[in-house]
């Protein structure tokens, strides 16, 4: 899966221009992440997904997020989502995404899971109205994932799998960064979600493979945010790199090559991305393989959790190196640095991202029950905007 989705980046270079002009991938492109199989990586074996390990999506989608961010942060934010599909039961998740024999299922999954919606309880169902929010690659979704709180009971959340012709998009993605991932509102206005396409945030999987036994349901799913954003940094480094030979700048006649300062803030970014994958693939490593042996280390899992929110961290740190160190050559558009520098200071606000992540990786170190229970997201009135 990771050596397809680099072989996928000479596509993906060539589109991207087209991709952040258009707010969106070019549907060719989507259809060749759909061939690859790259949507369905979370999805159950059962179901006809390919239900890779976590450090593999995250690979995978760090290999996409190096030939141009968005296009790496759609397949990211589909693969996200997808792992809820392990939690509905396999006849009626085939039924929903058109599995059958011979044929894997074509399904690109967007939404959100935060509970933005409110749901009401009828027969065989509910009845939704609100707005999913930053709902990446909406536009060319088979099944839109709503959140929502139990209007009698808002203790209790679910996430429903809506057909994309129940809502209604909401074009509100028009922002600094990932400007090409399509990231617009979703809005639910009556719609029916019957109990087969629904689940219980903190209810037990259906599935019963390793990714739905991870302890931390939010590196579980968030793991490819770190990837996403060492690939931005790494496509940075290495377009520098094949530039700083050739360039100059008004005020300095050396090239960037031989500059003593350049090379001291190349040196330290590409050490900040290497040393942050590192320490996601020695804790992931040590985690995943507690988890097939049936011991979840709950310490290791911990530690993933700090190594992923620090990866995010880490690569947008590293890219504001290099922009400050390349000088006016880093604002002209005919590098994407400048692209990736705002690509990333977008990236690094998703909940991946924010500060509540080095809490709950912290509280199992200091013997403190886990932020949350069985749902990725904490008390949002206690973090804003990444702050206390």
């Amino acid at each position: 899966m990771v050596e397809t989705a680099k072989s996928l980046r000479p596509l993906i270079v060539a589109c991207a221009d087209e991709t952040e002009a258009n707010g969106k991938p070019p549907d060719h492109l989507i259809e060749a992440f759909t061939d690859a199989g790259l949507y369905r990586m979370f999805i159950p074996r059962a179901a006809g997904g390919e239900e890779v390990p976590p450090l593999v999506a995250f690979h995978a989608v760090e290999a996409l997020s190096e030939a141009d961010p968005s296009s790496g942060w759609v397949v990211m934010l589909a693969t996200e989502l997808s792992l809820v599909t392990g939690f509905l039961e396999t006849e009626h998740l085939r039924e929903m995404i058109g599995s059958d024999e011979g044929r894997a299922p074509r399904c690109r999954i967007a939404g959100s899971a935060r509970p933005t919606n409110w749901g009401r309880r009828v027969e065989g169902g509910w009845i939704i109205n609100g707005i999913a929010t930053y709902a990446s690659g909406i536009d060319h979704a088979t099944q839109v994932v709503a959140a929502f709180r139990d209007e009698d009971h808002p203790e209790h959340s679910y996430m429903s799998f809506l057909d994309p012709d129940q809502g209604t998009i909401l074009r509100t993605w028009d922002t600094m960064g990932l400007r090409g991932t399509g990231s617009h509102d979703y809005e639910s206005a009556n719609v029916f979600a019957p109990d087969r396409r629904t689940m219980q945030i903190g209810s037990r999987p259906h599935a019963s493979g390793p990714n739905w036994r991870i302890p931390d349901t939010g590196i579980a799913s968030w793991l490819q945010n770190g990837g996403q954003a060492l690939g931005a940094a790494q496509g940075a480094i290495n377009e520098v790199l094949r530039h700083a030979h050739l360039v100059a700048s008004k005020s300095d006649s050396r090239t960037l090559a031989e500059r003593e300062q350049f090379r001291v803030a190349l040196g330290r970014a590409q050490a900040r991305v290497g040393s942050a994958r590192s320490y996601v693939r020695e804790m992931g490593g040590r985690a995943w393989q507690s988890v097939l042996d049936g011991e979840p280390d709950r310490d290791a899992t911990a530690q993933w959790r700090l190594a992923n929110v620090n990866a995010v961290h880490a690569a947008t740190e590293a890219v504001e190196i290099l922009f400050n160190a390349a000088g006016t050559n880093a604002i002209h558009r005919r590098w994407t640095l400048e692209r990736r520098f705002r690509d990333l200071q977008v990236a690094r606000r998703h909940n991946a991202g924010l500060d509540f992540n080095w809490d709950a990786g912290t509280r199992q170190m200091l013997d403190l029950p886990p932020l949350t229970i069985g749902a990725a997201i904490p008390d949002r009135d206690r973090y804003q905007d990444g702050t206390r």
